[in-house]
């Protein structure tokens, strides 16, 4: 509950940090080494259509035998979705086995699923084979803009990736996920007097909204492509022809060739719009999370997991989903993973968040399980990737 208390999303930088002090008094007495990492600013365009930079808190990074010949990555994230101004601050135990709190699936019971794992493993006999890096960022839910390097540098020297977000609300798993970007649309019109001169104004809010009509027309289910129109804004008083309009909206899709022909795409019925409309429009954004796929080499770590759960009497299942993590990134820089790990839980990223507290000891149980089982065949898993490499 006591991290839960410590506000810590994503643009509260001192609460993050505070949240970042605990786990490294923790994590540092089972570590050998362990750094603080300046996470990248980030410029973008908001909703009013300026450019923003971005600052995020920084990135705590913990190893243990480096050299190693198998090399585990754990990841996990110190920040939420709720800012200092959010009403959901506090938690309080529903019943004996269901707390409810800002961050308590989301990760922050997660990281100590991780935490303790990782002490239990250290005092049993399997380390000498396997070394582990954990990395734990700040800016996870707006996209982890500011870590996405660090942590794609970091998925080139390890076999394995173990990321600690919460199980589905069922327990089941995630398998493949989609691929997101968020991208922002400035519109620029020309205003005029809304009586005397109409005419000669170009309306910005009409134009993005031919855009939006278009852009949401991209939507194809069936497809697994998604585009949702999620905020607009615009205009100054009634009587003027609104001069600025400004868009954002999210594009979820399966493949990275639906994201490129879906960038190419979005482009033109831009370009369409302005010819149309004499409204002239502005992209920025990008597919930030790419598609994660099945390798052969994550299908192994996946079966694994499932092998480790039989011995406790847990029973894990998969199925793909449309939301997105770090484990995103990791799968495309080649780095096999299972990213939801963490307790089970449910209701993220609302006031209603909760978690059901016997799952801690559960999925610490399973982690540990999990990290003898690579220690003893992570050679298999190496071979796998080396082999998806070359082909």
């Amino acid at each position: 509950m006591q991290l839960s208390e410590i506000n810590s999303g994503t643009s509260n930088v001192n609460g993050i940090g505070k949240v970042g002090n605990f786990f490294h008094t923790y994590f540092s007495d089972t570590a050998d080494s362990n750094e603080k990492i300046s996470s990248k600013p980030r410029e973008h365009t908001d909703i009013e259509g300026n450019k923003v930079n971005e600052e995020f808190g920084d990135i705590l990074s913990f190893e243990k035998r480096s050299g190693a010949p198998i090399q585990v990555l754990l990841v996990g994230h110190m920040d939420t979705v709720f800012p200092k101004t959010h009403s959901f601050q506090s938690p309080q135990k529903l019943d004996a086995n269901t707390l409810l709190g800002p961050g308590v699936a989301d990760m922050k019971g997660g990281i100590l699923v991780m935490l303790t794992a990782l002490q239990a493993f250290e005092a049993s006999n399997h380390g000498g084979q396997l070394g582990w890096r954990v990395i734990l960022n700040a800016d996870e839910e707006t996209g982890s803009h500011g870590s996405v390097d660090t942590l794609v540098s970091a998925a080139a020297h390890a076999d394995a990736g173990l990321i600690y977000e919460p199980a589905l609300a069922d327990g089941t798993l995630s398998r493949a996920r989609k691929g997101s970007g968020n991208f922002t649309v400035v519109a620029t019109g020309k205003a005029a007097h809304a009586g005397r001169e109409f005419e000669l104004g170009r309306n910005a809010i009409m134009g993005l909204y031919a855009a939006a009509n278009r852009l949401e027309q991209l939507t194809d289910l069936a497809q697994g492509i998604t585009v949702n129109i999620a905020r607009i804004a615009g205009g100054t008083v009634l009587n003027v022809v609104p001069a600025q309009a400004v868009l954002q909206f999210n594009v979820r899709c399966h493949s990275a060739e639906q994201q490129k022909a879906l960038d190419s795409t979005m482009k033109q019925i831009l370009q369409e719009v302005t010819e149309q409309s004499e409204v002239a429009f502005e992209l920025s954004g990008s597919f930030s999370r790419p598609p994660k796929t099945i390798s052969p080499a994550n299908q192994l770590l996946m079966d694994w997991v499932t092998e480790s759960g039989k011995q406790l009497s847990i029973d894990v299942q998969y199925k793909d989903t449309g939301g997105c993590c770090d484990g995103n990134n990791l799968a495309a820089a080649g780095l096999p993973n299972v990213d939801t790990l963490g307790v089970l839980g449910g209701q993220i990223h609302t006031a209603e968040e909760y978690m059901l507290i016997d799952s801690l000891t559960e999925r610490t149980k399973l982690s540990l399980s999990i990290l003898e089982k690579i220690s003893t065949d992570g050679d298999r898993l190496q071979a796998l990737s080396e082999q998806g490499k070359v082909n």
